[in-house]
């Protein structure tokens, strides 16, 4: 008989075949998304056709609500293989523009996004691109208690505003963007003024995202319907940001995936990128009435409770 030992120092010359999977529950940015049709998950629970789902952590919701902690915009440009859609092309527009994206031109040297949806409509290779945004943040009731896992940490959650939901998305931060509140930071001066409302107005209210209906060319799709909830104290806000500094290389690992090797035919299928633009909106159309959901894996606790008790680490 053939001992493989023999051929031990050949280890370090294979291949693992496939990407790692990780289980939903075991992820630690849980896709919010809108269930297209009834089924059965991998964990024997009904999936509703029309509603809120949180990947691993609770289904068949009428409203979810989020304490946001990033948000992203990104470049994705997808195309059909083998009847999937597949991204063929992905910026997450690092830094000042000008931005790049994950394919080169014919000459090998970087490719340039262009800034708006104008610029990109006359440039052939990049037209079909499409602007996208990530909101990303800590999923809670709608008092602002998180929901905690068994060993008290926070679930952190995600949507993606994308192809039909990108709108309301967009036009949500937007209205966020343009309030004038009282200033967290002092004393007060205008860079922290203009870093308040990019990065701090969004933080600063719970996010009650329900779900809507909006015309397309396709007929009617389900898109999230994102609403201002109660606003957040200071102190709380305050830890908001301390949380997202904290949990930035986690949020790029998720989500940038021009640091992942993306194959420009074959592509990268997870369902992952989420969409901003100030492109114009489509009219919506009111939500209708579905089942009563079913009851939530995990139960939000209202009582009272220090903020700072929470275990983010």
């Amino acid at each position: 008989m053939t001992n493989y030992d023999e051929y031990a120092d050949l280890a370090d010359t294979g291949v693992e075949g496939g990407r790692k999977v990780v289980a939903p529950e075991d992820e630690f940015f849980h896709s919010v998304y809108i269930g297209g049709k009834t089924r059965t998950n991998h964990l024997g629970v009904v999936e509703y056709a029309g509603k809120i789902h949180v990947r691993g952590v609770q289904y068949n919701l009428d409203e979810v609500n989020m304490i946001i902690t990033h948000i992203k915009d990104v470049f994705c440009k997808e195309k059909d293989v083998q009847n999937k859609r597949k991204t063929e092309c992905f910026s997450f527009k690092k830094g000042e523009y000008p931005w790049y994206g994950t394919t080169r031109l014919p000459n090998g040297s970087p490719r340039p996004c262009p800034q708006t949806k104008v610029d990109r409509a006359v440039v052939e290779f990049c037209a079909p691109c499409k602007a996208q945004i990530i909101v990303a943040g800590i999923l809670c009731s709608s008092d602002g208690i998180p929901v905690l896992t068994e060993e008290k940490k926070p679930y952190f959650v995600f949507i993606k505003g994308k192809g039909s939901k990108y709108n309301n998305v967009s036009e949500y931060l937007s209205d966020l963007y343009k309030l004038e509140l009282s200033p967290i930071f002092e004393p007060a001066d205008d860079r922290s003024k203009a870093f308040e409302k990019r990065v701090v107005n969004n933080k600063r209210f719970i996010t009650r995202v329900t779900k809507g209906m909006a015309s397309t060319n396709f007929g009617d799709k389900d898109v999230f319907v994102l609403t201002r909830g109660k606003e957040l104290d200071k102190n709380v806000i305050l830890k908001i940001l301390d949380v997202s500094k904290n949990t930035m290389e986690k949020f790029y690992e998720k989500f940038d995936w021009s640091n992942k090797k993306v194959s420009p035919l074959s592509g990268d299928t997870r369902p992952d990128a989420g969409v901003l633009s100030m492109e114009p909106s489509t009219p919506q159309k009111s939500t209708s009435e579905l089942p009563t959901p079913e009851k939530p894996k995990v139960e939000e606790k209202k009582i009272a409770f220090n903020f700072n008790s929470i275990n983010f680490d």
